[in-house]
């Protein structure tokens, strides 16, 4: 699969050998992420579920749980195995609610089959960010993030690809005393997210407030939100994909979300030029991250989403979005509108890079030596800090701020993201 991976990717005129070292950091990070069965995070939890896990890196003890999206992000290439995936599954669906809805003290409600933010090495459910089985105080928000029940369908859309086949879909996986087959569980979680049904967009309730996603826990928006209804067009596909009896209704939703997203999201800015903003009500804000992430998933008509990708380009030319090839969630100078997270710190103002293959892959549509400059600056970063534990989970170069060696994301996901085939916008 490496060498059809990588040959996509030099397609793009993407370097050959940066993928193969890009692939190369990858496998190793996401291997020391692993905790086998049976086995202990050094001075922290034993792996008691049964199954073999993966913490969202190599420094174990940074985040001692399986995160789902984290976990999900891991997958698309060659780094974990069907059967690996299989044991996910099943602890994911083990810990989740089944047909019941639980509720915690400060107005917390999880609805019925919901998906866990993470769960322990035990196989026990943390439905908020922020929180451990106490699940916190509310901070992270009333409901749990809107992203996990689509990270699940990407997980289960992963192992029927990996595997070939439909028997582990179609097989039967317990909740308690509830047996469903891993279909009905994935199309069970997709439906336990709240959307606005005239759109077919995740929406943030000022009041029953949630995340909208993980990777923006710290920041509350509220209104139709931008990133999760990407996440729902996507787990939307895989199930369309399914050919189980709810595959055209599924079909629909994906067509009903991109025509949604061009007219909710989409702000024009010049003739050529035009932006994504990350939520219609608070955070209405240029979401760099979600707008990469649209134009890798080609949900846009190819003519807004070239205006979506001059404008990153231009962004990115002046300097505004990037910073030794990991990227900011909004343009810098910007911080949102409501955020725990201090300025210039963490979600809002560090640079990341998760979102940077989807950006190489945004900038290729428009400019690709614009495209290849930003992958070789990702990857000159990752040689010169190497021995200091890159990949990091976020950075501020210009104050020397490098947060959590060995993380995942930063290395297997941007491989993914680089070579993914090619999108296909309407």
């Amino acid at each position: 699969m490496l060498t059809a991976l990588v040959a996509t990717a030099v397609g793009q005129a993407l370097p050959a050998a940066d993928l193969r070292e890009l692939h190369s950091l990858a496998q190793t990070v996401l291997n020391e992420s692993l905790v086998r069965a049976g086995s202990s995070i050094p001075g922290g939890p034993t792996n008691t579920t049964g199954h073999d896990l993966r913490v969202p890196g190599g420094t174990q003890s940074y985040y001692p749980a399986f995160w789902v999206r984290d976990a999900a992000m891991m997958l698309g290439a060659d780094f974990v195995s069907a059967k690996e995936v299989e044991g996910w599954i099943k602890v994911v669906v083990a810990a989740g609610t089944g047909s019941k809805s639980l509720q915690f003290p400060n107005g917390m409600v999880v609805p019925p089959y919901s998906v866990p933010d993470h769960i322990t090495l035990k196989g026990e459910a943390c439905w908020y960010p922020g929180a451990y089985t106490d699940q916190g105080v509310g901070a992270f928000g009333k409901l749990p993030p809107a992203d996990d029940a689509f990270y699940f369908v990407a997980m289960v859309a992963e192992q029927r690809r990996l595997a070939g086949n439909d028997k582990f879909l179609l097989s039967s996986v317990r909740c308690g005393d509830e047996s469903m087959s891993v279909l009905s569980w994935a199309e069970a979680a997709f439906d336990s997210v709240k959307v606005d049904r005239p759109t077919g967009l995740v929406v943030c309730d000022p009041v029953l407030t949630r995340v909208d996603w993980g990777f923006c826990d710290s920041v509350r928006k509220t209104g139709l939100c931008l990133f999760p209804s990407l996440l729902r067009w996507q787990a939307a596909r895989e199930l369309a994909r399914t050919g189980s009896h709810r595959s055209h209704d599924f079909a629909a939703v994906t067509k009903k979300i991109s025509s949604s997203i061009r007219k909710t999201f989409l702000v024009p800015l010049k003739p050529d030029e035009a932006k994504l903003v990350s939520a219609t009500g608070t955070g209405a804000q240029d979401d760099i991250w979600g707008s990469a992430y649209a134009l890798w998933l080609g949900v846009l008509p190819r003519a807004d989403a070239n205006k979506v990708a001059r404008h990153l380009l231009r962004l990115y030319r002046a300097g505004k979005i990037t910073a030794a090839g990991q990227v900011r969630h909004l343009p810098a100078g910007d911080y949102w509108e409501s955020a725990t997270s201090a300025k210039g710190t963490y979600q809002n103002g560090g640079y990341w890079a998760t979102p940077t293959g989807w950006l190489v892959r945004a900038l290729a549509t428009v400019d690709k030596a614009a495209s290849r400059q930003l992958l070789s600056e990702y990857m000159a970063h990752l040689r010169a800090m190497k021995a200091k534990g890159a990949p990091f989970e976020w950075c501020d170069p210009a104050t020397g701020k490098y947060v959590n060696a060995r993380y995942a994301s930063s290395a297997g996901l941007v491989y993914v993201a680089l070579t993914t085939p090619e999108p296909r916008p309407h």
